[in-house]
């Protein structure tokens, strides 16, 4: 089995999961495993397909703590940004609290991340906007500096700029258009922007107020009760005036549901949230966004049971390749013995590559073998990603510096010396 990683990534990879036991961001798709069938289902039939038409969609993807909900939603955003889809992976929790759309606003408009080849670290509807005048510059013939010809600047504000009549809210369309404006500049060399910061603050949803703003009609932070149409303006601009063609947005609760509580108003506010965001979407509202939202088990069973009107948006089947569009993604289904293994050959692969290690495979996969039998004598099941991941890189890490095989007592040590913290995960 090869990987197709470097030796740099390879390294950050494995530091990322020697320090944590997290889903490692932007690598995930390295060492996933198992559901490599619905990712291939998803982009070819959304990020192939439907968004760059407009067409929207709603997923709920469920998983228990540890299955591996965080690593699927890493590896489809790899995929959506292989497919030039806009990303934005929101983590649900005290800051983002889902009973309060400005909340939810803010916490999109600072993960927005650009769809490159290399995903940088910069993340935010400014860093998007940027991403994008870089890219027309280059498509037009020339490179971001002072130097960028007059006619080049005057084709790309045409297409930023001009009325725009029915936005959804006129303020924030203003905004971008004055924000995109000021970015095109600075990309042709001026430095006498005035106020970016607090432009660039107000649009992301900070409560933020001042003269330079009202100056550009800005007069109103964003409120719950102008949340939604101000996403769906951000949604409408980046599509019509930059042509970005679709958009991930995913919502990851893992353990987090204090949004939840259960008969609460802000139960109840934040399931209004969720109907408002499913609904409007299939109404071509927001036009090409796929929402994602990923929970455990009892989310279902203790709370979308109880709002008939969710329960019927999810419903019961699960998504399947003969049945794409069904909202249901169940990742406990993708876990078996056999995922868990896949899941240990692409970390030996990556250890590999890291520390250009020559691994005895005959030691190595009898040495796997025990490992998982030893995690699946003390937790009576197979183990989920996130206890195996993290067990099994503190295994490798021994290995790599004397390889030897272990016998069934020796795993079970192991196993038993080095349980996983409770709280965060590879969820």
């Amino acid at each position: 089995m090869d990987i197709a990683i470097n030796k740099g990534d390879a390294r950050r990879l494995v530091t990322i999961l020697m320090n944590a036991p997290i889903a490692p961001g932007k690598y995930s798709h390295f060492i996933n495993a198992g559901t490599d069938g619905i990712l291939d289902v998803l982009d070819h039939n959304y990020f192939r397909g439907e968004l760059a038409e407009g067409i929207g969609c709603f997923k709920y993807l469920e998983g228990d703590y540890g299955s591996g909900k965080t690593q699927f939603i890493n590896s489809l955003a790899q995929r959506a940004n292989e497919q030039k889809v806009v990303t934005a992976l929101v983590t649900v929790g005290n800051e983002c609290p889902f009973n309060s759309p400005a909340a939810i606003f803010s916490a999109i408009m600072e993960s927005f991340s650009p769809p490159t080849d290399t995903q940088g670290e910069s993340k935010g509807i400014e860093v998007l906007i940027d991403s994008w005048i870089k890219h027309r510059i280059r498509e037009l013939g020339d490179e971001p500096g002072e130097d960028v010809p007059e006619i080049i600047q005057r084709q790309i504000e045409h297409q930023i700029a001009g009325l725009w009549k029915g936005a959804p809210d006129q303020q924030m369309a203003s905004a971008l258009v004055a924000l995109s404006q000021r970015l095109l500049k600075t990309n042709c060399g001026a430095s006498d922007t005035v106020a970016d910061s607090e432009l660039i603050s107000w649009i992301r949803g900070d409560n933020v107020r001042s003269t330079a703003l009202r100056n550009l009609g800005l007069f109103e932070p964003v409120r719950d009760d102008n949340a939604f149409r101000r996403l769906k303006t951000v949604i409408a601009f980046l599509r019509n005036r930059m042509g970005y063609k679709g958009f991930l947005i995913a919502f990851d609760e893992g353990t987090r549901t204090s949004s939840f509580r259960r008969g609460s108003a802000k139960q109840k506010q934040a399931i209004e949230n969720l109907l408002t965001m499913i609904n409007q979407n299939a109404e071509g509202e927001f036009g090409g966004v796929m929402f994602i939202y990923a929970a455990t088990p009892d989310f279902r069973s203790e709370v979308i049971t109880n709002y008939r009107a969710l329960q019927d948006r999810i419903g019961t089947k699960a998504f399947s390749k003969g049945s794409p569009m069904v909202p249901l993604i169940n990742i406990e289904e993708a876990n078996s013995e056999d995922v868990i293994r896949s899941i240990g050959e692409n970390l030996l692969v990556v250890f590999a590559k890291a520390y250009d290690v020559d691994w005895d495979m005959t030691v190595q996969t009898a040495n796997m073998k025990a490992i998982i039998a030893a995690q699946k004598e003390v937790l009576y099941e197979t183990p989920k990603p996130r206890f195996f991941v993290y067990q099994y890189c503190r295994f490798l890490e021994a290995q790599r510096m004397e390889q030897k095989a272990i016998s069934a007592g020796q795993a079970g040590d192991f196993v038993g010396d080095n349980e996983p913290p409770q709280e965060g995960g590879v969820g």
